[in-house]
């Protein structure tokens, strides 16, 4: 987030560009969702919901799996290990264990005026069982850890390449898994896409660009979706990952997702580069706004129209969260995202010396 050119210069823009895509995707989802939840999506089909869910879902966590993937194999050979990783788990699991309790101690208190209700006693299962959407943080930290663990018997080149058959195999076992426990089935279902953005991580270009064809990539992305969720009548089974009988849709998706991020220009776009190289702090904080804002129209205001809710749920769904992660880190609350020093893994096992 260093606001140095010559940082800004090093980082993969269009990732930037598609983690963007990617979050926006995500807010309004959930808030569809939600509104749905709260029976506000009267006159729109259980078949247009469920496709228009299913859509989110795939154009979403495919690419944040394989953005993910890309960043991590551009440099495996050389920074990986129990070092690294520790760096990976105080940048996820950390702000994953804050904002689940943040948010779960939300829930139980607005248990009765929103969709669903909570208890105190269920949020120390968050070490075993992630709450909502927090499913991801915690499937993306196993992600890491499981890499790691291929490249530490394997190496770097031929580990890259067998986290692939590793992840084909977690699909194939996806349909016998019994137990629900720390997100193991979401994790079977979305390991394959961080595999793949690790192999295709080293073709993938730093940086380029053809606006023209911006255009043809949308076109395309808009048009398979139709095809698939209303001319076919498929969509994923699962509003959390892919199930397996939409993978390899899901795989076509992020190739034309991808596409159209490479596509955009680099003027005019500043926003979208800023919103996915912020992303994080979105998808701690989004539920927050959009859950409040619904109580507030729907209960306070009585408003029941779902579509005066969706530019407002919209915009306080990726402003909110972006302009209180600003406040809170001014007023020196940084630990509500990164961990103090005496709490954090990396610098801890930076102490210890290095075997020569």
């Amino acid at each position: 987030m260093s606001s140095s050119t010559s940082t800004a210069s090093q980082r993969n823009i269009a990732l930037d560009y598609a983690k963007g895509i990617g979050i926006i995707v995500v807010v309004f989802a959930h808030l569809w969702r939600g509104l749905h939840g709260a029976n506000l999506l009267n006159g729109v089909s259980e078949t247009y919901f469920l496709a228009i869910s299913s859509a989110c879902t795939i154009l979403s966590m495919p690419a944040f799996f394989f953005a993910s993937g890309i960043l991590f194999g551009k440099n495996i050979e050389k920074k990986h290990r129990l070092k690294e990783f520790s760096g990976k788990f105080d940048a996820i699991f950390y702000p994953y264990l804050i904002w689940s309790l943040l948010i779960g101690a939300f829930e139980v208190l607005s248990s009765g005026i929103r969709n669903g209700s909570s208890s105190f006693n269920e949020l120390p299962a968050i070490f075993w069982h992630p709450r909502g959407v927090f499913w991801f943080l915690y499937s993306l930290i196993l992600a890491f850890g499981l890499t790691e663990i291929t490249i530490y018997f394997a190496g770097p080149k031929r580990g890259r390449l067998l986290t692939l058959p590793i992840a084909l195999a977690l699909l194939w076992i996806y349909p016998h898994i019994t137990i629900n426990y720390f997100s193991l089935p979401l994790f079977c279902l979305s390991y394959v896409y961080f595999s793949l953005g690790l192999i295709f991580s080293k073709s993938i270009p730093s940086r380029q660009y053809s606006p023209r064809n911006a255009i043809f990539w949308l076109t395309a992305l808009i048009l398979a979706q139709y095809i698939f969720h209303i001319l076919l009548g498929e969509r994923t089974l699962s509003f959390q990952s892919v199930s397996p009988n939409a993978t390899v849709f899901a795989m076509i998706t992020g190739f034309l997702v991808f596409g159209f991020a490479y596509s955009l220009p680099s003027q005019g776009t500043a926003w979208l580069a800023n919103l996915g190289e912020k992303s994080m702090d979105v998808y701690l904080m989004h539920l927050l706004f959009i859950a409040s804002l619904r109580i507030l129209f729907q209960k306070v205001l009585g408003i029941e129209n779902a579509m005066l809710y969706i530019i407002p749920g919209m915009l306080v769904g990726l402003c909110g969260p972006l302009a209180a992660a600003h406040a809170l880190r001014k007023i020196g609350l940084n630990f509500l995202f990164s961990p103090p020093k005496f709490l954090s893994l990396k610098s801890r096992l930076q102490k210890i010396p290095t075997s020569t």
